[in-house]
């Protein structure tokens, strides 16, 4: 039996949150879907210290290790390609100008462990941006962007989907392409309660 494509994307979960319910809140609107997804993705890891990212034949999940309600999974097909470190930063530099020219929704870049250490952008509206950190010209540990572009794209192949990089904790450099399954992104009002 094969599992229905199912998509978790906590992003919006992270502009402008109250901090004060963050968690139970977060827990009531994605702890059984990200339960559920887990446990249907039985398969490899490439976690590094700050991320960890499973992929299965049923999909792949990837969360943070600093701060796991930063979560994105995927049941679903996904494509796996290693890279040289050069391959590396010539698609995570491509990612950002995907984000800048606004044919990404969204963008993670996640430097090192240090939990301020990262980039996170999000498309909001038409052309307005939420943005916290900077982004940086070394090459990540972790980049998530999810390409929501008028035509296709080299970098993804199509127009819509998301492309993931991740150093393993052993140096090796992995790209996931997958077709992503919601986009438009949920509205920043979120859940009916």
């Amino acid at each position: 039996m094969t599992s229905p494509s199912f998509e978790v994307n906590t992003d919006v979960e992270f502009i402008d949150p109250d901090w004060d319910e963050f968690t139970a809140l977060h827990e009531q609107r994605y702890g059984l879907a990200i339960a559920y997804l887990k446990g249907a993705v039985k398969g490899t890891s490439h976690s590094n210290e700050v991320m960890k990212l499973v992929v299965g034949e049923a999909g792949f999940y990837t969360q943070s290790k600093n701060f796991p309600g930063a979560f994105y999974g995927d049941l679903g097909a996904a494509e796996l390609t290693w890279l040289s470190v050069e391959e590396a930063q010539a698609i995570t530099w491509e990612a950002m100008a995907l984000y800048r020219a606004g044919e990404a929704q969204s963008l993670t870049a996640i430097y090192s462990s240090v939990p301020s250490d990262v980039f996170f952008g999000y498309r909001i509206g038409d052309g307005e941006r939420y943005e916290l950190g900077q982004p940086k010209a070394s090459l990540p540990l972790h980049l998530r962007v999810m390409v929501d572009a008028p035509g296709t794209t080299e970098l993804l192949g199509q127009a819509k989907g998301i492309l993931l990089y991740q150093r393993t904790e052993g140096g090796a450099h992995l790209l996931l392409r997958a077709p992503g399954r919601r986009q438009p992104f949920p509205l920043l009002d979120g859940f009916p309660e």
